[in-house]
């Protein structure tokens, strides 16, 4: 009976573990910030002051919103970072951007990103979560070796 109780924790285990490898969830997580509230939510963004944030279920893009506005004969600028229910991936996997020209000297610039979390940096590029995951294959790995050597 023993040895029954052992192969299934090692099958749960392993179930459990490839779950945990494969399931990614229904949303992205994005940096949420604004440069008129953080001055280092400004680019050249450092993605090591800011942590990622999980989006609402709806919203499946990351934004990079770079907004410019002539106010008292000069330009100030700012950058937001959020989440976003829709918009257009840019070409360059969100790297491309698209210009926006409104009334009364504004000037938007929207990037959209969906190829991985936290894209709206706009510049460096994260690890990604599967090279994360080979320390948990391999203990899978070994788990499973285990389990049919109990056969």
């Amino acid at each position: 009976m023993g040895a029954i109780m052992e192969k299934f924790q090692l099958f749960s285990l392993l179930l459990f573990g490839l779950f945990l490898l494969f399931y990614t969830g229904s949303t992205i997580r994005c940096y949420k910030c604004n440069s008129f509230f953080q001055a280092d939510c400004a680019d050249w963004f450092d993605n090591k002051t800011f942590n990622l944030e999980q989006c609402a279920d709806d919203q499946k893009l990351c934004r990079k919103i770079v907004q410019e506005v002539y106010y008292l004969d000069k330009w100030e600028v700012r950058y937001i970072r959020q989440c976003a229910k829709s918009g257009e991936v840019g070409g360059d996997e969100g790297r491309q951007c698209v210009d926006r020209y409104g009334s009364y000297n504004v000037k938007m610039r929207y990037c959209h990103c969906d190829n991985q979390e936290g894209c709206n940096t706009g510049s460096s590029r994260s690890v990604s979560y599967y090279l994360l995951a080979l320390p948990l294959l391999a203990v899978l790995g070994h788990l499973y070796s285990k389990l049919l050597n109990l056969t």
